[in-house]
């Protein structure tokens, strides 16, 4: 996590923010709804190498851009064609801290049977703009630069599927692409929903998904 120089008075004071101090600062306000993660899904983020995101309801791409800086070749609301997961729900999600995607060499649609195997979903565009912008926030650079990554959870047009990245001068490039498209430059991203609606004792014990961790993360199963 990021060291950041608080300033209290005229004492500065350095310290690593927590994960939903990061959500506060992306967005200049306490989150609409609690997280549904629990305190010790938390504190177990820096072993899993994972970051908490935070995506408000109703809250655009294009609003995400212009909020966060990010330069882009698309104009996200005038593109019709581009399919968003749960844009009307407030939703919160662990996504990998690593700097390139995985599944490297893998096309869309066997990325989506790995993740699926451990209960893990995708990321759509408005996910993939939260995600890169807490991932700027907390290492100081971003994600994916040259590197182009999968966006499992929504669509392009009819039967196509959104790629995304970053080129080397930080712009964001989004194209529809095919989804048994593979190449050396082309990746993915896992995202976490929490295994709860809320917090409270009985669904506390409910466990997450992790990458790699099998069936036992699935929100449902037949025994």
């Amino acid at each position: 996590m990021s060291s950041h120089d608080l300033v209290y008075g005229n004492l500065a004071v350095s310290r690593v923010l927590g994960p939903m101090e990061c959500v506060h600062a992306l967005y200049g306000q306490a989150p609409r709804t609690k997280c549904p993660f629990t305190d010790d899904e938390l504190a177990e983020l820096a072993r899993t190498n994972e970051i908490l995101v935070y995506v408000p309801a109703g809250i655009g791409a294009t609003e995400m851009c212009r909020r966060w800086g990010f330069r882009s070749n698309c104009d996200f609301d005038a593109d019709r064609l581009i399919r968003y997961a749960m844009p009307n729900e407030d939703h919160w999600f662990l996504a990998s801290a690593s700097k390139t995607p995985e599944l490297i060499y893998k096309s869309a649609v066997a990325a989506k049977r790995t993740y699926e195997e451990d209960g893990l979903h995708g990321m759509d565009v408005r996910r993939y703009l939260a995600f890169a912008a807490t991932f700027r926030f907390l290492y100081g650079n971003l994600p994916d630069q040259v590197y182009w990554t999968f966006l499992l959870a929504g669509s392009y047009d009819r039967s196509g599927i959104s790629i995304i990245g970053f080129d080397a001068y930080g712009m964001i490039n989004h194209h529809g692409w095919m989804k048994d498209f593979k190449a050396k430059f082309v990746g993915s991203r896992y995202s976490v929903l929490a295994p709860r609606i809320e917090v409270v004792h009985e669904t506390a014990v409910v466990p997450r998904s992790y990458r790699g961790g099998g069936r036992s993360g699935r929100e449902a199963d037949m025994d």
